[in-house]
Formats: C-alpha cells, structure tokens, sequence
C-alpha cells in the first residue's frame, strides 16, 4: 500500500531556500534540478519507510521522526497511518543548531 507524501509548509519554504541560495552560487538550471532530485529521493518513502534512519529530535525527543539523507541535505519525515509528512529539508554543512524541529 503507497503512502502519501505530504511536505509541510517549513518543508516547502526550505526547498525554496535551498533554491534560491543556489541559484545564487550556482545558477538556477543546476538549481531547479538539485531541487527536482531532493523531491525525487522523497519519493521511495511512499512505498517503504525502511529508506529513512530514526531522528531524534532535541526539542520533541518522543516523536518519531525519522530521516534520508542525499548529499549534504538531511530530510527530516515522521510517518504516520497513510501518511509521510516531510518536515524539514536541511543543510548540514550549516549550524546544527538552526535545525529546529
């Protein structure tokens, strides 16, 4: 049975950050498509939760977040019934403390 992948509001702002500060580095071509994989690798989460590794959050220790890992960016999803829901979408390379969740 496939879940449906839900992104969050953050999650969906964080793509967008993601986007524009490599569109600056980069150029928005190279942008759009490290965007395009991101969304790419979420989807194998609908078929089999056993993708992620588990998350434990510093601010919410008992919910079950797990995470996926492409390059240097950590998604962050809690699967719940039919549902995945991507919470987050983050860059490691930058303060782990920013990663509020």
């Amino acid at each position: 049975m496939e879940k449906e992948i839900i992104w969050t509001d953050q999650a969906k702002t964080d793509l967008q950050n993601i986007y524009f500060f490599n569109a600056l580095i980069v150029n928005e071509e190279k942008s759009f498509k490290l965007i395009e994989t991101i969304i790419k690798k979420t989807d194998k989460l609908s078929r089999s939760i056993s993708a992620g590794v588990r998350y434990i959050s510093d601010l919410n220790p008992s919910i079950d977040y797990q995470k996926l890992i492409y390059k240097q960016y950590v998604i962050i999803f809690k699967p719940e019934g039919k549902n995945v829901f991507i919470m987050k979408v983050f860059d490691s390379r930058q303060n782990p403390k920013k990663l509020k969740i």
